[in-house]
């Protein structure tokens, strides 16, 4: 059977901690991966508990973002930048600060 190469990121210092945990432990990263792997494999689960389960949300709850979102976009105008392209407002600013006459 081939090898195949598993790529990770995580900060450089947990790298270079656990790496050295590792070694202490006898173990090394790549038989930690392959152990984890095996387990998932056996198991179809994961040997500790998922830090970040995605969350649903309830028809009630999307109902309200949505009626959020059309209430702010439905605001009217009150400022004088609101009528204005980006480089009108940019232009202004310009000349409040007296750098544009």
């Amino acid at each position: 059977m081939s090898n195949a190469m598993v790529s990770v990121r995580m900060p450089a210092a947990k790298k270079e901690t656990g790496n050295a945990l590792l070694k202490q432990l006898g173990s090394s990263a790549s038989q930690a991966v392959n152990d984890l792997y095996d387990y998932v494999l056996e198991n179809r689960a994961l040997p500790f508990p998922q830090s970040a389960q995605q969350r649903t949300h309830t028809r009630e709850e999307i109902k309200r973002a949505v009626e959020l979102i059309d209430s702010i976009s439905t605001l009217p105008a009150n400022n004088r930048f609101s009528t204005m392209t980006d480089d009108e407002i940019r232009a202004e600013r310009l000349r409040a600060r007296g750098l544009l006459d």
